[in-house]
């Protein structure tokens, strides 16, 4: 054949070497991340938020007042009913004691003449603290002698004294007995006595007739 082609004039054919398969390189491309988007206050947002928190502030400020007055609350000790347990209750005759939480003495009298010439059934009496001369707080005095007798209600303020046997006025420029709070003897023989300005005025020379016995439910009669 080569001969042949020879013998033509025509040059051999040039063998054509196989293809050579390509490799494939392994780039490693780094990946873009999103940049996490920040928030920006700007100034004028500032301003903004600070005008409506001013504006809030300005508005609880106008309507808190008057809610707060309207609003319904428990009243708990003086102005509302004060409980007293029975261990506080004292014996008859004895001293009375103080109820703070009530502003009142609780008396425990005996039945019968008062040294003052009242008469009382005995039984319980709650004398409120105040002096009905100028307001003052009246103490119980133990010690204070006074026509011939240990013991009396004396204002520290301008002497008025009242008898510990219904805080009867005896002395000094008071118009009018202490003023009396009604009690009520609960079935477990404690008491529940209705405290407040309600009941200023209600002290008078009837102060020991108006005594509760200590049995559960009775309570103070109407002053008549």
């Amino acid at each position: 054949m080569e001969a042949e082609a020879e013998s033509a004039g025509v040059a051999p054919a040039t063998p054509v070497a196989a293809p050579v398969p390509a490799r494939s390189i392994a780039v490693d491309t780094p990946v873009a991340k999103p940049v996490p988007k920040r928030n920006v206050i700007t100034r004028r947002i500032f301003i903004l938020g600070g005008f409506w928190s001013a504006v809030g502030l300005l508005f609880v400020g106008i309507l808190g007042s008057p809610l707060d007055f309207m609003w319904i609350r428990k009243i708990v000790g003086f102005g509302g009913p004060v409980p007293v347990s029975p261990d506080r209750v004292p014996a008859q005759g004895a001293d009375p004691i103080v109820i703070a939480e009530g502003r009142f003495f609780l008396l425990n009298l005996e039945p019968g003449i008062t040294p003052n010439g009242e008469t009382t059934p005995g039984g319980l009496l709650a004398l409120w603290r105040k002096c009905p001369h100028l307001g003052c707080t009246v103490p119980w005095r133990p010690d204070f002698v006074f026509q011939g007798r240990k013991g009396w209600f004396r204002c520290p303020c301008h002497g008025s004294t009242y008898t510990k046997e219904g805080g009867i006025i005896v002395a000094g420029p008071a118009p009018r007995p202490l003023d009396v709070f009604p009690i009520t003897v609960q079935s477990d023989r404690s008491l529940l006595v209705q405290t407040g300005r309600a009941f200023e005025g209600s002290g008078s020379v009837q102060n020991p007739t108006r005594a509760v016995p200590y049995a559960p439910g009775n309570k103070t009669p109407d002053k008549t």
